[in-house]
């Protein structure tokens, strides 16, 4: 009887995960509840930094004029300040509510999220290495990207976007690298793999009974999600990376550490321009040749359909 109970016991553990995806809640209905949260929670974040901003002397309208090429340091800070708490309400904080709400409590949250296990060793360096590897062929898809024509609003937005990207990728010392690589890179891969690959892959992939659907769709939102035309096809890719990675593994830190290396290694390589250290400035157009962009795709290919019949990296 014991042996039965223990087996009981270990079946049971085994297949929470399984038991997860037959929900009594519609996966619509998850879908909306995590758009309406992201939009109220990014609307309270925009009114507590205006608060902020008047209680300390901050500019209170620099969340609608944006930051220009030479904003300066001060001006860098507070924009990093007001991205940081938005990203926080808008992603992590809406995205854990969702899960909490509908996964309840939070042991069930955590393994709904696939977040309860440490990931294995080979799955996190191949995820690196896999979107190290896809950086040719991304800048490749952008090239292409840049080429479609598209309506003049949408290019001066994007115009704008990526000058206040400039200014925020200024960095003057090691404080403002660390505060760009906390912003850029680490929020980034917490905040936007919790709601795009735990709630909406996850939640599409219940709708559809397609893991590969539920990733493209979940990369096109993704890639949407972001309002920047120019990039949506390479964000897009990525968006595939990305999802391909926590639907092979069942593990939520696998693509929050590529996602964090993808933006990590672009944060580092613009400060070590600017100090001078390096002479690849990712501000300019780089031109990628299609055999470049078609080695690339091969390498990453060949990397995705090695890398789970391995138990090491190396």
């Amino acid at each position: 009887m014991d042996g039965e109970q223990q087996t009981s016991q270990q079946e049971s553990s085994t297949e929470v995960l399984t038991r997860l995806s037959a929900e009594e809640h519609s996966p619509l209905l998850i879908l909306s509840v995590q758009l309406l949260a992201a939009l109220m929670l990014g609307t309270v974040a925009a009114l507590v930094y205006q608060a902020i901003a008047v209680a300390v002397g901050w500019e209170s309208n620099l969340i609608y004029t944006g930051l220009h090429a030479d904003a300066s340091a001060a001006q860098r800070w507070q924009m990093r300040a007001f991205l940081a708490l938005s990203h926080l309400m808008t992603f992590v904080l809406a995205g854990w509510i969702v899960v909490r709400l509908f996964y309840p409590p939070a042991r069930r949250s955590l393994g709904y999220l696939r977040a309860h296990r440490e990931p294995p060793a080979r799955a996190v360096w191949g995820g690196v290495w896999l979107m190290l590897l896809s950086v040719p062929l991304v800048l490749y898809v952008y090239q292409l990207n840049r080429a479609l024509p598209i309506p003049e609003a949408l290019r001066q937005a994007e115009e704008q976007a990526n000058e206040m990207l400039k200014a925020l990728l200024r960095m003057d010392d090691g404080w403002e690298l660390l505060a760009n690589l906390g912003l850029i890179a680490l929020l980034p891969a917490v905040g936007e793999e919790l709601v795009f690959r735990g709630v909406v892959q996850q939640q599409i992939e219940r709708l559809v009974r397609s893991p590969w659907l539920a990733i493209v769709l979940a990369g096109t939102v993704f890639s949407v999600a972001h309002f920047q035309f120019e990039g949506f096809l390479p964000r897009l890719l990525l968006g595939i990376l990305l999802g391909w990675l926590y639907w092979r593994f069942q593990n939520f830190w696998v693509p929050v550490a590529a996602h964090f290396a993808n933006n990590a290694v672009q944060v580092v390589a613009q400060y070590l321009y600017h100090e001078e250290v390096s002479s690849l400035n990712l501000e300019d157009d780089i031109t990628v040749p299609l055999s470049l962009a078609a080695l690339s795709a091969v390498l990453t290919l060949g990397l995705a359909w090695w890398l789970p019949q391995r138990k090491t990296i190396f």
